[in-house]
C-alpha cells in the first residue's frame, strides 16, 4: 500500500510539533508500504539546503509557493487581499495554494499511484477540492481543531476593527473545517478531547479516529541518560529553563513573553545563574531584543535539532494560555527525562496527572514556586521524570501510536 502525505514545511529533520507529528505518521505508514511526501513552503530559506532527503521515503518533492508563477502576479495579490469575499477562503489557504502545485500533484498521483492521501493540517484544503476525483482514500490529519482554537483566540481580540476581522476569520475557518471533515474518508485527531470537540462541531463520529502524538523514545535516550552533546557557545548552568516552540504562532509568542517578562526575572533574583532557552523558528522582535539585553536569555531561532538544548535544560516550562492540539514539547521532555511545569492549557490532551508525571500550575507565582522547588529538591524531579517515562512508553511511544494507526487503516480499507 502506498501513502502520499501533503504537508506544510519540510518533513525532515522534524522541527516543531507539526513536523514531529508528520514524521511520526510517515514512519508508521512505512509499515504498510512506500511513502511519498509533498511539502509546501511559502518562502525558501538559505538553511533548507542543509537538510537531507527524508530517510526511507520513496518520493519527496518540496515546493516554494513564492516561486510558483501565478502567486507573484498582480491579480493573485489582489485576490489574496480580497479573501473576505471568497467562499471558503482564508489568508493561509490562499498563501499555500498554487495551480502549478495542483498540476504537479496530479502528476504525482498518476505516477506514484498512492492508495491513501493524507492532508496534514487544515490550510491544505484547496488541494482536496482539486484532487477529489482521484480514486483513493483521503485522510485529513487535524493537528488542531482550528475552529475551536480560532474561537478561543477571538475572545482575546481587542478593538472594533480587529474584532470584526477576527469574526470573519472564525466564520471562514468553520466553513473550511466543516467542508474538509465532510469530504474526506477519515479524520485523524490528536486526542479524545479533540475528537469530542470535532464531533460537537461537525458530527460524523464514524469517520473520526484518534491518532495521538507520539515520540520515538530511542531518539531521546541519550538525553535521559545524560550523554547527549550540549550546544556549543552557550554557557549552561544547573538552573536552565527551556521552552521550545514555533514563535510565529501567537499563543507560543505570548508564552515566551510571560517567561521573559515575569517568570525569568523573578527566578534570576533567586538564582543569579538562571538561564532561559527559547528554541524554535520565527522568534519575535521582542524576544530577540530581550536576548540582546540579557545574556541569560538565549533565543536560537530555527535549529536543525532541539535535542542539544533539551539536554542542556534542567526543567521544561510551558506557560501556554491559549492554543490547541497536544504538546509534543511535553512529550519530548518526558522522553528526555526532563521535569515539566505547565499550565492546564499546556498539558491539554495528554493523559498526565499533576504531581505524578508533571506539575500543573496556572499562575506565574505558582509556576515560579514549582520551578524553584524542582531546582532545590532533585528527588522531586526524579520522581516525576520516572513516572513520565513510564507513561510515554505505554501510551505515547511510536510503538503505542502504531497500534492505533494499524486499527485505523484496517477500519478504512475493510
Amino acid at each position: 500500500m502506498k501513502t502520499l502525505f501533503i504537508t506544510r514545511h519540510l518533513p525532515y529533520p522534524p522541527m516543531g510539533g507539526s513536523a514531529l507529528r508528520n514524521w511520526q505518521n510517515i514512519n508508521i505508514m512505512l509499515q504498510f508500504g512506500s511513502v511519498g511526501v509533498i511539502s509546501l513552503q511559502v518562502n525558501s530559506s538559505k538553511d533548507d539546503a542543509k537538510y537531507p532527503y527524508p530517510p526511507k521515503v520513496s518520493l519527496w518533492k518540496n515546493y516554494y509557493l513564492s516561486q510558483m508563477g501565478p502567486k507573484n502576479s498582480r491579480w493573485q495579490k489582489i485576490k489574496n487581499k480580497l479573501w473576505l469575499l471568497q467562499p471558503q477562503a482564508h489568508p493561509w489557504t490562499n498563501q499555500l495554494y498554487s495551480k502549478n502545485v495542483v498540476e504537479e500533484l496530479e502528476k504525482v498521483l498518476i505516477e506514484f499511484k498512492p492508495q491513501i492521501v493524507v492532508f496534514a493540517e487544515l490550510w491544505l484544503y484547496p488541494y482536496l477540492k482539486q484532487l477529489k476525483s482521484y480514486q483513493g482514500y483521503f485522510i485529513y490529519d487535524a493537528h488542531n481543531i482550528e475552529a475551536s482554537l480560532r474561537q478561543e483566540l477571538h475572545r482575546s481580540v481587542q478593538g472594533t476593527k480587529s474584532k470584526i476581522k477576527s469574526a470573519f476569520l472564525l466564520t471562514k475557518v468553520r466553513s473550511i473545517e466543516s467542508s474538509f471533515v465532510r469530504q474526506v474518508d477519515r479524520v485523524w485527531v490528536c486526542s479524545d478531547d479533540d475528537a469530542s470537540l470535532m464531533q460537537n462541531l461537525y458530527g460524523k463520529k464514524s469517520n473520526l479516529q484518534v491518532v495521538p502524538n507520539g515520540i520515538n523514545i530511542a531518539d531521546y535516550e541519550t538525553i535521559r541518560l545524560g550523554n547527549f552533546p550540549l550546544p556549543k557557545n552557550i554557557q549552561i548552568t544547573t538552573h536552565t529553563m527551556i521552552f521550545t516552540a514555533a514563535f510565529g504562532y501567537k499563543p507560543n509568542a505570548v508564552a515566551a513573553q510571560i517567561l521573559i517578562e515575569q517568570i525569568y526575572p523573578k527566578l534570576q533574583k533567586i538564582y543569579p545563574d538562571c538561564r532561559l532557552l527559547l528554541v524554535g523558528r520565527d522568534p519575535t522582535k521582542q524576544m530577540k531584543q530581550a536576548a540582546k539585553n540579557d545574556p541569560g536569555i538565549i533565543v536560537t531561532g530555527k535549529v536543525p535539532d532541539v535535542r542539544p538544548y533539551l539536554a542542556a535544560a534542567s526543567v521544561v516550562v510551558v506557560p501556554l494560555l491559549e492554543g490547541g492540539g497536544t504538546r509534543l514539547k511535553i512529550l519530548e521532555a518526558f522522553a528526555g527525562g526532563r521535569p515539566v511545569v505547565s499550565t492546564s492549557k499546556g498539558a491539554e490532551g495528554i493523559e498526565a496527572r499533576d504531581g505524578e508525571h508533571l506539575l500543573i500550575r496556572d499562575t506565574v507565582e505558582d509556576i515560579i514556586a514549582e520551578v524553584s522547588k524542582l531546582w532545590s529538591e532533585p528527588n522531586l524531579g526524579q520522581k516525576l521524570t520516572s513516572a513520565a517515562y513510564t507513561l510515554i512508553t505505554e501510551k505515547y511511544s511510536w510503538q503505542a501510536v502504531s497500534y492505533r494507526v494499524n486499527k485505523a487503516i484496517e477500519d478504512l480499507i475493510k
